[in-house]
């Protein structure tokens, strides 16, 4: 998985399949990353371990 984050740190919509919330999208596609990658896109790999601690925090932060 790797998180995708956008130029435009505020955009919200949808580039190439991916969801972007606030400039941030995730996708598992190597394809994808690399064009990101090539168009300007900071792409971070992340491990299946960083995606739980994401999703515990944004739980906390939400309180669902």
């Amino acid at each position: 998985m790797a998180v995708i984050k956008a130029p435009n740190k505020a955009f919200n919509g949808i580039v190439a399949s991916v969801v972007f919330q606030n400039g941030v999208g995730e996708t598992d596609d190597k394809w994808l990353k690399n064009w990101f990658g090539g168009k300007g896109y900071e792409v971070e790999e992340t491990t299946s371990e960083d995606k739980k601690i994401n999703q515990r925090k944004n739980h906390r932060a939400t309180g669902e």
